[in-house]
């Protein structure tokens, strides 16, 4: 399928969504929010990681503000729902993907740009990066989603504090927060998040699938609550999986294949054998 505002590539259980309008920042026209909708939804069942990014010195700028925006009122309400709507289904779609989202963060993150990074599960950033929660300048909360990614990335004094100022700041803030994972020099940017992408493209779909609903679900619930519902759908999981778990992985423990504890000195106990 091809898009007009995005470049899609998948290779090895491994997607990547780019968006490839830098002449506007990579901001998010309607447009470009539909396209995210149907790629990501396309991707589904073909890969198990998707890394997002934006083509040349932007991640994202947020919403393109006179197309979404200024345009749409123009038009009328049934515009500014269809564009509402399409928001919704683009960034719902990015945070419901099955498997594990990367945002590979080149450049300029701002606004609902932000957003765009905070909905992905990880974050690998260039040390260059620049990132700005800009709305309180234009008037206005950051909204539609973008607080929620804040919240769920800064804590609540550096969330207010940024919020607050639209101040912006850098890759290495970024990093001390915990807004992203880890920072690489810009021209390692491509080859880390492609090592971080193959390394968890590697694992098994369905427990990569049941880590993010175990972590979504539970961080709401008493212990109790927690351990039962883990054991259930755990359950479930091992069931659609055809038993997999047992057979491979504890299996795999068992014949001595594999030693989580033992780090990278271990040796089979076939290797310690005499000859």
């Amino acid at each position: 399928m091809s898009y007009e505002t995005l470049a899609v590539s998948v290779a090895d259980g491994v997607a990547e969504l780019t968006v490839t309008r830098p002449e506007k920042g990579n901001a998010l026209s309607p447009t470009a929010l539909e396209e995210i909708g149907d790629a990501v939804e396309a991707l589904r069942d073909e890969a198990q990681v998707l890394v997002v990014t934006g083509a040349g010195d932007y991640f994202c700028t947020g919403l393109d503000l006179d197309l979404f925006f200024e345009e749409a009122r123009k038009d009328g309400p049934d515009t500014v729902r269809a564009n509402t709507r399409q928001h919704g289904r683009a960034f719902n779609g990015l945070k419901e993907f099955p498997g594990i989202t990367i945002a590979k963060v080149n450049g300029y993150t701002v606004g609902g740009g932000y957003m765009l990074m905070g909905v992905c599960d990880l974050a690998v950033a260039a040390a260059g990066a620049t990132f700005s929660l800009s709305e309180i300048n234009f008037g206005h909360p950051p909204g539609g989603g973008v607080m929620w990614c804040i919240i769920n990335t800064m804590d609540r004094r550096d969330a207010l504090y940024y919020s607050a100022t639209g101040e912006p700041f850098d890759a290495a803030a970024a990093d001390e927060m915990g807004v992203v994972n880890e920072v690489v020099p810009a021209d390692s940017l491509d080859e880390r998040t492609a090592e971080l992408a193959a390394d968890i493209a590697d694992k098994d779909t369905l427990a990569l699938e049941y880590t993010k609903n175990f972590y979504e679900r539970v961080r709401g619930m008493d212990f109790d609550e927690a351990r039962e519902y883990e054991l259930a759908k755990g359950e479930e999981m091992k069931y659609y999986q055809g038993y997999e778990f047992l057979d491979e992985g504890i299996g795999g423990f068992t014949r001595d294949e594999y030693q989580p504890a033992a780090g990278e000195n271990y040796r089979s106990r076939d290797e310690d054998q005499p000859e």
